[in-house]
């Protein structure tokens, strides 16, 4: 089935294959030449199997717990119910209890992670301790943006993980990348200096669909069929999004996002240590997934 992005199919002459990197070849200059080059690394298979599917697994019995989910929840199929808000009177709680079960954080903030983006950074880097886990039911997907409005305050040096928890083909909301976006003069000079919680007259979404905005520039748009373990990592200005999730089988995608900068540059204590407050202070109540799995979604 051919993605769709805001339930327009993307035609197959706009789809691009993104360019994997392989880990064990890769010496620190390679994937700081890739980042330079295509705005994106792809590595596959970086968690171990056991460690994604254990995280998933405690992901998903929340979700049943609160009956969004159908039995059993290890399948991770959304039930189109939730008892989300009679179970827990604060939403930011919930999904503030779901991001840091340890399974989730040994991954999210564990080593091997670390020690990608020590090569890269080519210094000792640290990860954000707010992270961005997402449980995306049918239907849903994240609009077009650059990060930076959300992410620069205290320094321009911060990338993105993208990280799969499930199996995300492409008709279950795969990320997707605009080609060779990250050298866009428009988007860089756009998007510089802006902070979405400050600057409230522009917004973070970018206006034209992801189509047309491909089609303008002689571009195309990058995915793969992303496996559990596998990391898309990408910078502030790399224009991307997510495709719906228009499975039939009904199961919800499970990513997170995480972001990380070297050590010793300055952090923004909206997402650095306990209890941060995230990008508007709200904590994990400010993100689409501390909704219900069938509500919909805001943007930003």
């Amino acid at each position: 089935m051919s993605p769709a992005i805001n339930g327009i199919k993307v035609p197959q002459n706009l789809l691009g294959n993104l360019i994997e990197t392989n880990l064990l070849e890769s010496k620190d200059t390679d994937l700081q030449n890739a980042l330079k080059k295509d705005g994106y690394i792809y590595i596959k298979n970086v968690i171990d199997e056991d460690e994604i599917a254990k995280a998933r697994e405690d992901v998903f019995q929340k979700l049943g717990e609160v009956n969004e989910l159908k039995h059993p929840f290890v399948d991770g199929i959304a039930s189109g119910k939730s008892n989300r808000d009679v179970l827990f009177s604060n939403r930011g709680k919930f999904w503030e209890q779901v991001s840091n079960i340890s399974s989730i954080r040994n991954i999210t903030n564990g080593k091997t992670l670390n020690k990608i983006f020590d090569k890269i950074f080519g210094m000792p880097s640290v990860g954000f301790d707010f992270i961005f886990l997402r449980a995306v039911a049918g239907g849903k997907f994240t609009h077009m943006h650059c990060d930076a409005g959300f992410f620069t305050r205290a320094t321009q040096k911060v990338l993105t993980c993208w990280l799969a928890f499930t199996d995300v083909p492409p008709n279950k909301g795969p990320l997707f990348v605009i080609e060779g976006s990250h050298k866009y003069e428009d988007i860089y000079k756009k998007y510089y200096g802006f902070d979405v919680d400050k600057n409230k007259d522009l917004k973070a979404t970018i206006d034209s669909h992801p189509i047309d905005f491909a089609k303008e520039r002689n571009s195309k748009i990058l995915t793969t069929h992303f496996n559990p373990g596998d990391i898309l990592i990408f910078g502030m200005y790399t224009v991307h999004g997510t495709f719906e999730n228009h499975s039939k089988d009904n199961k919800i995608r499970l990513t997170c996002d995480i972001r990380f900068q070297p050590q010793k540059e300055p952090k923004d204590p909206r997402y650095f240590g306990i209890n941060p407050g995230g990008t508007t202070g709200e904590g994990y109540g400010e993100l689409n997934s501390a909704r219900p799995l069938n509500e919909e979604w805001h943007i930003r």
